[in-house]
């Protein structure tokens, strides 16, 4: 990994700092609800519930694998501290480059998206090489799980997946529930464990509020693109806020740290998926269609 210093310069290493934060927590927390939000919820909401478990599995994989980082006195990347790093194999900001900008990729014909897109996927991707905190195993193993990922997600989007998508939410629920045991009881021995617990939880908090908004309100983003924007923006700044808000209660409340993981991100799950959408309907900035209920 030493050769990484001698292509190093000023400009680059700005450009790259600045790139790799597009693989943060700070960054998709704000882009993936974003998405959902804004664009067509019965494609994104699956691509939604896909990148949450894409990230559950890339941790997993980490301390699967436990294959430590490259030396530390690499490490130049401003948002990642250096004495606090999971494992290196396999790279998340990868393999979740590849599932995030590669669905993109695959749902637009815009000949400039694509392009950009590519593009991000290949800086993302390199920054960590670049950076210093990950070598090029780390990297090229997190694109081909995100190419497995994307994969798998088109799958289940297309023809292939219908009888999965008509299973009913009973079984769709028992399957989430215990692929996310599964992975909590077998996982091994690492740092990360109570990630398994927080964004289990996020799935199944986003699973549970996509199937209530589903059943009973069907809500929809406003047609009208200024009041689009609006509504994903008042939301945004709703998520900001309670994440904020979530974490002082449990500050107070003093559970132990599993609980409170496993609390705040089933709240935020919810909140994306359903309380973010009723709100906006309060407002007027959503529209619904209330199903019967037989």
């Amino acid at each position: 990994m030493e050769w990484i210093n001698s292509i190093r310069s000023p400009n680059l290493t700005i450009f790259f700092q600045y790139v790799t934060w597009l693989g943060y927590k700070d960054f998709l927390f704000l882009f993936v609800p974003f998405c959902f939000w804004f664009f067509d919820r019965k494609v994104f909401g699956t691509f939604t519930l896909f990148v949450f478990i894409s990230a559950l599995i890339n941790t997993y994989l980490k301390d699967f694998f436990q294959d430590p980082r490259p030396d530390v006195i690499l490490n130049i990347d401003p948002w990642a501290s250096p004495v606090d790093l999971s494992y290196g194999f396999p790279s998340g900001h990868a393999q979740l480059a590849v599932v995030i900008w590669g669905f993109l990729f695959l749902n637009t014909k815009n000949i400039f998206l694509k392009v950009l897109l590519i593009f991000l996927i290949l800086t993302i991707s390199f920054s960590r090489i670049y950076l210093g905190v990950h070598d090029t195993s780390d990297v090229i193993g997190g694109i081909i799980f995100g190419l497995i990922s994307i994969f798998l997600l088109n799958v289940l989007l297309g023809d292939k997946g219908l009888w999965i998508r008509n299973l009913s939410n009973l079984k769709h629920f028992l399957i989430y529930l215990s692929c996310i045991l599964l992975l909590y009881l077998t996982w091994p021995d690492g740092e990360d464990k109570i990630v398994s617990v927080a964004l289990g939880s996020l799935v199944m908090g986003f699973f549970i509020g996509q199937i209530i908004d589903i059943k009973y309100f069907n809500f929809e983003s406003p047609q009208n693109l200024a009041f689009k924007i609006l509504s994903t923006i008042l939301a945004l700044a709703g998520f900001i806020q309670l994440n904020r808000s979530v974490d002082q209660i449990l500050e107070i409340i003093n559970f132990n740290h599993s609980v409170e993981a496993a609390v705040s991100y089933l709240v935020i799950g919810l909140y994306i998926s359903l309380i973010a959408p009723l709100i906006l309907s309060f407002l007027q900035l959503q529209t619904k269609k209330v199903n019967r209920i037989s």
